[in-house]
């Protein structure tokens, strides 16, 4: 059962066209407009949304072209099909319309089986837009996030590090890339077995996910190996929280791992500064090096890059 939004400056033509819809079943609640501007406020009000608009041609205030025109110019009313209604069935109106991105026409006086025969097609072509439109994005969130941890993968955080170092350097602010690998990770499925050590990464990604301010992001590069990025972050920032997490790790008991020693994290920091000549690979170089330091500096510490581990 769907919604329809009847725009139509006649009170007699709402009700006929509520009335025969009621009928066919397809619909079973009507939002009513009386033109185009109270038409877009309803559309835009409506917390359950809108799967059909049946809207007049010929109105006040906005008629029917004013109001598909502003339709079709949201994104958020995309998939929404319209059907134009018209007392006139007038060739060179109905081309206008569909190249505005009508969908169908509804000549008065009205045809019970016509009205409901081309609504309840509006309704599906509705329907199976959705459908598409859920699985597109389901496509989407499987292809950008790690199916262990449920956080970002490689992938995205090579999309997401390409955007934020553009800004970074169109817009001249700092920003700092931390790595973060578990220390000595196999040993814990050597010990424990694969399941708990998946179970561990789960618990790891959580809780630093969990420790991120607002605009950070967070991503499994594999293996043990994670990344934070985080715009407008300077090195004592970034050090700071890289710390944090560090300890974070140092005191927290694993479900699984119980007296099986604790499980600690290596972290390299590095931070692109505005005037720095270095790309977005090059502050991932930076990062590992840091990385690299901290692993063999004795594990279950913080580095920050500096130019002499080249």
């Amino acid at each position: 059962m769907g919604t329809v939004l009847i725009i139509d400056d006649s009170d007699l033509v709402r009700e006929t066209l509520i009335s025969l819809l009621t009928r066919g079943k397809d619909f079973q609640r009507f939002l009513e407009a009386r033109d185009g501007i109270s038409g877009l406020n309803i559309l835009s009000e409506s917390r359950d949304g809108v799967d059909v608009i049946a809207c007049d041609l010929n109105m006040p205030c906005m008629d029917g072209f004013q109001f598909l025109k502003e339709v079709r110019s949201q994104p958020r009313f995309e998939g929404i099909p319209v059907v134009m209604v018209t007392s006139q069935s007038d060739d060179q109106e109905m081309v206008r319309a569909f190249e505005m991105g009508a969908n169908d026409f509804i000549v008065k006086p009205f045809s019970e089986g016509i009205l409901k025969a081309r609504m309840k097609n509006m309704l599906q072509m509705k329907r199976l837009q959705d459908q598409l439109r859920e699985q597109k994005e389901i496509m989407e969130m499987m292809a950008s996030t790690d199916p262990l941890t449920n956080i970002a993968n490689l992938r995205h955080f090579r999309e997401k590090l390409g955007e934020e170092y553009e800004r970074a350097r169109r817009h001249d602010y700092p920003l700092s890339l931390l790595m973060g690998d578990l220390d000595d990770f196999k040993r814990i499925n050597d010990t424990f077995g694969h399941p708990t050590g998946d179970s561990v990464l789960r618990e790891a990604a959580q809780m630093i996910a969990g420790m991120m301010r607002c605009g950070d992001f967070v991503a499994r590069c594999g293996g043990e190996e994670f990344v934070i990025l985080m715009p407008h972050t300077d090195g004592n920032g970034a050090s700071h929280l890289a710390e944090r997490c560090r300890e974070a790790f140092e005191g927290h008991s694993f479900l699984g791992l119980e007296g099986g020693g604790a499980l600690t994290i290596s972290i390299g920091v590095a931070t692109f500064r505005a005037g720095m000549n270095v790309d977005s690979q090059g502050l991932v170089a930076m990062a590992d090096k840091a990385l690299y330091a901290a692993k063999n500096g004795g594990r279950n510490r913080v580095e920050m890059y500096r130019e002499d581990m080249e």
